[in-house]
């Protein structure tokens, strides 16, 4: 996907040389980091540490201020515990790390410790790609059917890797992911274009951009409590290129902070485990029997 060119408005951290005065005629330098929001760009944004929130309703105050400020864009969330980095600093020492939003199907694998693994080889996309077309034909894949449809129930409920990223439209969802088994995490505000179908595809600029409530079957419950969305580059390849980058897409960047226990209050609370993860979603419980009965086979 295209990133977005220009400047936004939004919060980004700041370099300024500020003068310390020891006595008359006697001063010293010192660079300062502060906040600004005019004049941001992605990179800029990608490249700050999170503009600290401490609460659900300043959160909401300042994603309005960038909503209304970046108009061009409609606005998405997608909320994370972590913010991952690039490793760009272990080839080029001056560069400061950005965040990146890459697909599961392009994330590395593991150390058998839990760290990931420095990047993944074409041969694993490429057989994960291939593992996702034995998956729709076991599932009897309708011809009339787009894969982006199967790919989108494959993704939302976590049953293989896919080229496609969750996100969401309800701030709250997004701020639950992001405080999820963690006192700190982030919120990332994405600008996509408008959506013009239920699968909107935007050759100009490289995005399919699914409304899960449109597509899934009505037995589909988790994609409709969590208002999901899913986007992905187009056309879909099997290749891990900057395209698939959804930070390219980053109008803003939030970190949330629950330390104090006061984030949330009596009228903004977390959306609760069981909306998150519905327990009777049939939907989700056919295609895990499916996926038993895939494994099997390999």
């Amino acid at each position: 996907m295209q990133p977005i060119e220009g400047k936004l408005f939004s919060p980004f951290q700041k370099k300024i040389r500020k003068i310390t005065w020891k006595e008359e005629f006697n001063y010293t330098y010192e660079n300062e980091t502060v906040w600004e929001s005019f004049d941001a760009t992605v990179n800029k944004i990608r490249a700050s540490d999170g503009y600290p929130v401490t609460t659900f309703r300043q959160l909401v105050e300042e994603i309005a201020n960038v909503t209304l400020s970046n108009k061009n864009h409609e606005m998405y969330y997608r909320g994370q515990t972590k913010d991952y980095k690039n490793n760009q600093i272990a080839f080029y020492k001056d560069r400061i790390p950005k965040s990146i939003i890459y697909p599961s199907i392009c994330r590395q694998e593991r150390h058998k410790d839990g760290k990931l693994k420095h990047s993944i080889k074409k041969s694993q996309i490429d057989t994960r790609y291939e593992q996702l077309s034995q998956m729709i034909e076991l599932i009897g894949g309708h011809k009339n059917y787009l894969n982006e449809y199967y790919y989108s129930l494959f993704q939302h409920y976590d049953i293989l890797p896919t080229p496609l990223i969750d996100i969401t439209q309800s701030l709250r969802v997004a701020a639950t992911f992001a405080l999820k088994d963690s006192l700190k995490g982030y919120v990332y505000v994405l600008g996509l274009p408008y959506p013009n179908q239920s699968i909107s595809y935007f050759s100009d600029l490289g995005i399919v951009l699914i409304k899960l409530q449109n597509v899934v079957p009505v037995g589909a419950l988790r994609p409709r409590y969590q208002e999901g969305y899913l986007v992905g580059k187009y056309p879909i390849r099997p290749s891990k290129t900057n395209e698939d980058d959804l930070a390219n897409r980053m109008v803003a960047k939030f970190l949330v902070d629950n330390s104090d226990g006061k984030f949330w209050d009596k009228y903004f609370q977390p959306m609760p485990e069981e909306i998150l993860y519905p327990k009777n979603d049939k939907i989700e419980a056919q295609l895990l029997k499916i996926k038993a009965k895939y494994l099997k086979r390999l």
